[in-house]
């Protein structure tokens, strides 16, 4: 009980700050479109040769500089608060959706990897990148749950992610005789986004209740890559 508590505390504070951080830009924004504004009144005031200061165009220009900083500041913040949520929500629930999906009972430990990177390790190249990178990892008895988190989830990312589980072996040994399953997971996933997913035979994951729920059709049986 504890756990879940602390996880739905998590969301809702999560979505509180992702509200506040767009209400927040929005303003910034429409200040910084007025400030845009007053600047090219005043250049076009001094080619008209009006009386228009100096002084005044400099004041806009340094109000204006002041602005975009403080709007790129709280971007970046943002983004590195929205970083982190595979550490804090999605890990800690792959087991339990692995066993869910694979119907592994609970005795049978697994092990999750978070941010696990590899090189590539055959002879030659051949088309592979140098490295590969996966938000999570969850092995437990003869499967592995792969997941891929995204802020906001697109159409490419999908593609992406169903090329890299082709060659995914290649690089972690340790998922050689494995059954591997992927899935995508975010805060939020279109219908549309959902569809495609499932056609390619991944889990659809996104947080609900203060954990991850399947977003997938019933009766979905996720693709063994």
């Amino acid at each position: 009980m504890a756990t879940t508590e602390t996880l739905e505390q998590a969301l809702r504070l999560l979505i509180q700050d992702t509200k506040l951080y767009r209400q927040r830009t929005d303003v910034r924004f429409e200040r910084i479109e007025q400030s845009a504004l007053e600047v090219n009144q005043a250049l076009t005031a001094l080619s008209d040769k009006t009386e228009y200061s100096f002084s005044q165009v400099d004041k806009a220009l340094t109000e204006l500089s002041q602005q975009v900083k403080e709007t790129t500041k709280q971007m970046g913040e943002q983004s590195r608060r929205m970083g982190t949520l595979v550490e804090d929500i999605v890990a800690p629930d792959m087991l339990r959706i692995l066993r869910q999906v694979a119907n592994i009972p609970e005795e049978v430990e697994g092990i999750i990897n978070v941010r696990h990177k590899e090189f590539y390790g055959g002879k030659d190249l051949n088309g592979h990148p140098h490295m590969l990178e996966l938000d999570a990892i969850a092995r437990c008895g003869d499967y592995a749950l792969i997941n891929e988190t995204k802020t906001t989830l697109r159409p490419e990312d999908v593609k992406d992610f169903v090329v890299r589980l082709a060659i995914v072996r290649d690089y972690f040994p340790q998922l050689v005789g494995k059954k591997i399953i992927g899935a995508v997971s975010s805060l939020w996933i279109d219908e549309s986004l959902r569809k495609q997913a499932t056609r390619q035979g991944l889990l659809v994951l996104a947080l609900g209740e203060g954990m991850l729920q399947l977003q997938n059709e019933a009766g979905f049986q996720p693709k063994i890559f």
